[in-house]
């Protein structure tokens, strides 16, 4: 069938009724649509300069974004994000760092309200606080039936925000919520963490509100699977899936162990200034995380403490390799350091050490006279230096004397 021409239809309908004449003319013209881009004024960026970013918590989680908090599970990023509601509501700092944000919300997806209670009756009693003085300061919901505030329908679908995503922003719009807490985003986000698409669409729906309502929202993350592997401290990413996890977020805050009581809060990222220096937490049996004070003689105990375990350990393993014939080159280029030789050994890759904290532990050792250097000659009949523990570290590390003499070394020497 031919088509026919659109002028002539409407010429032939005109013919037919002359009234579809003026109904033509009095037919409004399309207004354009609005311009998806807006441009920005230059001329007065000096004159007229925009306001300096502000923060919940000075320096890490700026108002009117979106920051990610990311750990391990069990190291303690919930409980400190309730601290920080807590500190917030009061206007009080935590760890020495100001906060100012005024009311706060902790939405709960992952643990029941009767946890968050706990956690919550914990803070108060070891900071000597009154409950009634929270009251209309910290809000606390319990979303852990509905957790989902994000999903899609497959994989190639962008995505959308849900009726518990709906409840939260009306929440946060009538009560004035200056600090959000999301715990956390494997149970707010319903889609797959892998596709740019659907994360950056969720992030995406956490930035409106947040600019929105000028309010700061700290979303809590596990940590990508490859930094729970042994020895990987020195590449942790701090986040699990998709890059726009970390593209889509304006601050980045990594939580980690580091050994027995101490934490180590790390300042990934910071589109709006410098990234604050790591912040080290001390965490002691039957209290609450508390910044490590250089000057503080307790904490320099267990600092102590942590240091001469790490090293009988590595003098244990040290000890181990050296009876079996392989030796570790006090050089520490050396193909065959003790890093190098040590490193795919479980015990060695437990203690999570980076290449600088071995060397601080081996230094550590030698000053101590637990170890010292000796010469020998390798199996092809090179003369090298290998490190050796001596009788004294030994005994300090509960190490028994070698049953036979060290058979020749099967390492690499330099």
């Amino acid at each position: 069938m031919t088509r026919r021409d659109p002028v002539e239809l409407l010429d032939e309908a005109i013919r037919h009724d002359p009234s579809v004449l003026m109904q033509v003319m009095r037919q409004e013209p399309e207004e354009p649509a609005p311009p998806l881009l807006t441009r920005l004024t230059v001329a007065d960026v000096q004159t007229n300069p925009p306001a300096p970013p502000s923060y919940a918590w000075e320096g890490l989680v700026p108002t009117g974004h979106v920051t990610l908090l990311s750990a391990h599970g069990g190291v303690g990023k919930s409980t400190i994000a309730l601290m920080l509601c807590v500190a917030a509501a009061l206007n009080r700092p935590l760890f020495g760092i100001p906060t100012n944000a005024g009311n706060a919300l902790f939405v709960s997806l992952e643990d029941s309200g009767s946890v968050v209670r706990h956690r919550l009756a914990w803070i108060t009693k070891a900071w000597s606080l009154n409950p009634a003085e929270l009251d209309r300061r910290l809000a606390i919901v319990d979303g852990t039936d509905h957790p989902e505030m994000f999903t899609s329908t497959g994989r190639a679908d962008a995505g959308f925000t849900t009726g518990t995503y709906d409840e939260m922003a009306e929440l946060v719009e009538t009560e004035g919520f200056g600090l959000i807490v999301i715990d956390n985003a494997s149970d707010a986000f319903d889609g797959d963490e892998i596709q740019r698409r659907q994360v950056r669409a969720f992030m995406r729906s956490l930035s409106r509100l947040a600019r929105h309502t000028g309010c700061a929202i700290l979303l809590l993350a596990h940590v990508d699977k490859g930094t729970s592997r042994a020895n990987q401290v020195e590449n942790d990413e701090g986040y699990s899936g998709s890059t726009a996890w970390h593209n889509s977020s304006r601050s980045r805050l990594y939580l980690r162990r580091k050994s027995g009581d101490l934490l180590a809060l790390i300042h990934q990222k910071n589109n709006l200034g410098r990234r604050c220096e790591p912040l080290e937490l001390i965490w002691p049996e039957g209290g609450l995380p508390t910044a490590a004070r250089p000057d503080d003689p307790f904490q320099a105990r267990v600092r102590a403490r942590e240091a001469d375990d790490r090293a009988a350990a590595l003098l244990r393993l040290i000890a181990e390799f050296e009876d079996r014939g392989f030796f570790c080159s006090p050089e520490p280029t050396a193909k065959n350091n003790v890093h190098a030789v040590l490193r795919g050994d479980p015990a060695f890759d437990a203690m999570r050490l980076t290449r600088d904290d071995t060397k601080a532990a081996v230094m550590q050792c030698s000053r101590a006279q637990w170890l010292d250097v000796e010469n020998y000659r390798t199996e092809h009949r090179k003369e090298a230096r290998r490190w050796t523990v001596t009788k004294l570290g030994r005994d300090f590390a509960g190490i028994p004397a070698p049953s036979a003499p060290s058979a020749p070394s099967q390492g690499t020497a330099q």
